[in-house]
């Protein structure tokens, strides 16, 4: 496959995927203003529960055999199917552990009303169906995402759909979190579908796969270090809505919910790199290093004019969103909202970075990181919840992904990967430009947020024109013309 003339295989996923996910942004930010608009704060919070138990669950099935596998078709793409059915097996083994739990919280006080109690049993009978996004694998490994990308979009549009005439009929929260559940199982089912038309007649794993044990043991640091991650981003939700109470976890989910796709846009744009890294350093160390760099340096100039930008603006922005509920009152996320803001400068980056450890095989690191990126979480948010609700839980996430990214930006430097230095100030000059104009126009929110709106996309493009990033890209091209990929079917 020829990296001249026309775009990569690699960036071309990304733009197919972050293309989407764009979209997917605007449906999330209108899903999120519908739903905190019309859903008393309590259940406005359950809600963003159940979707934080489908997220961790999807990283405790995952328990890192996506990259194990990903190396492994790569290597010997004849056993793709064999792969693919111990995947299958092993996941579908492992959501035995997660319907365990969530059935325990269904059951305990923790759930603190019946029907949260009904719905939460729901949601651990469905867990065994998040198995089958193992058949993501298929679209990666072919850099085919279109269908999958598409599916996605019809899921969030089809929620939005049906959530707003579950609230006309005035349903209350125990409904849409149901609906949440509906959403998922349709999401993973389509996704089965379009991935078995590439990989032909129907997978069937067996519940004894003689590969699963390999998969296990290739992957299970990998994965206990995602699970670590996907815990400490998550654990002050399940905290907050039991030491301090439902409401300010709604506050914590209004604020949340305007930043997790952003962190979601940075695993995506970073996901179809994993393979076109490690091809690189395998060939040639010094286009690994070109392109790590690169995107580093363009995910922390992005994160950081983002950051600013929200910093100054989220009053108006919860209140364009959600109305006075999560702008003023006792529910205001302001604060949370703002603390999110510093913690968006480091999660944008962290992916990349974890990328970067990933290929070079260094789980064992990616696992220490990671655990001590939970304890720092949970320590601070056992402080921080009971004093300052909501606000502390963010605090608390901000404090533990900074330390991620001092870690594993030390780990990186100190091998000679990334050079931090004059040229990355370059890539900040945008967010440093944007924050005394907004600081100087305090007065005059509609200023701000005209601004902002104008100073980010235009940040972006010129970020792009940098000699790194040219050469960046040049580099993923080069790579990607060496890059035998799979032919989408």
């Amino acid at each position: 496959m020829g990296g001249g003339a026309r775009m990569n295989a690699v960036i071309r996923s990304q733009a197919v995927l972050m293309s989407a996910h764009a979209c997917r942004l605007g449906l999330s930010i209108a899903i999120a203003a519908l739903l905190g608009r019309h859903l008393a704060p309590a259940d406005f919070g359950f809600v963003a529960l159940v979707s934080s138990i489908f997220m961790v669950a999807g990283e405790l099935l995952d328990m890192g055999t996506t990259a194990v596998a990903t190396r492994a078709i790569a290597a010997a793409p004849e056993r793709e199917r064999d792969t693919l059915q111990s995947l299958l097996a092993l996941r579908r083994l492992i959501s035995l552990a997660a319907i365990v739990v969530v059935l325990g919280l269904a059951c305990s006080d923790y759930a603190q009303r019946d029907e949260y109690r009904v719905v939460l049993a729901i949601t651990a009978c469905s867990l065994p169906l998040v198995a089958l996004n193992a058949y993501q694998l298929a679209f990666q490994l072919r850099q085919a995402y279109g269908q999958a990308t598409l599916l996605a979009l019809a899921a969030q549009l089809g929620f939005l759909a049906a959530a707003a005439l579950a609230l006309w009929l005035r349903a209350g929260g125990a409904v849409i979190a149901l609906l949440v559940v509906a959403r998922e199982i349709a999401q993973v089912l389509a996704n089965r579908r379009v991935a078995l038309r590439m990989l032909g007649p129907r997978l069937r794993a067996s519940w004894r796969e003689p590969g699963m044990a390999a998969l296990l043991r290739a992957a299970w640091m990998i994965g206990a270090a995602g699970l670590c991650y996907k815990l400490a981003a998550y654990a002050g939700g399940f905290l907050v809505w039991k030491i301090s109470a439902p409401e300010s976890l709604a506050s914590l989910s209004a604020a949340q919910q305007l930043f997790a796709p952003l962190a979601g846009v940075a695993w995506i744009f970073v996901t179809p790199l994993l393979a076109a890294l490690a091809v690189a350093l395998g060939r040639d160390p010094a286009a690994f290093r070109v392109q790590l760099e690169g995107y580093v340096t363009l995910l922390l100039a992005l994160a950081a004019v983002i950051a600013v930008a929200a910093f100054f603006t989220a009053p108006q922005i919860l209140r364009l969103v959600y109305g006075d509920v999560y702008a003023s009152g006792p529910w205001s996320a302001v604060g949370a909202l703002r603390w999110l803001a510093l913690w968006a400068v480091f999660a944008l980056v962290s992916p990349a970075l974890i990328i970067g450890e990933m290929v070079r095989g260094n789980a064992l690191a990616l696992l220490l990181a990671a655990a001590a990126c939970l304890a720092i979480n949970l320590a601070a948010n056992l402080a921080a919840i009971p004093a300052r609700g909501a606000e502390g839980a963010a605090m608390a996430l901000a404090a533990s992904e900074a330390f991620m990214f001092v870690a594993l930006l030390a780990r990186a430097a100190g091998r000679g990967d990334l050079a931090p230095g004059a040229a990355w100030l370059a890539h900040l000059a945008p967010a440093a430009l944007l924050a005394p104009a907004l600081w100087a126009l305090a007065d005059s929110p509609a200023w701000q947020i005209a601004i902002a709106c104008v100073w980010v996309p235009a940040s972006l493009v010129a970020i792009l024109r940098l000699p790194s990033q040219r050469a960046c890209r040049a580099s993923l091209a080069s790579t990607s013309a060496q890059w035998p990929m799979r032919p989408a079917s």
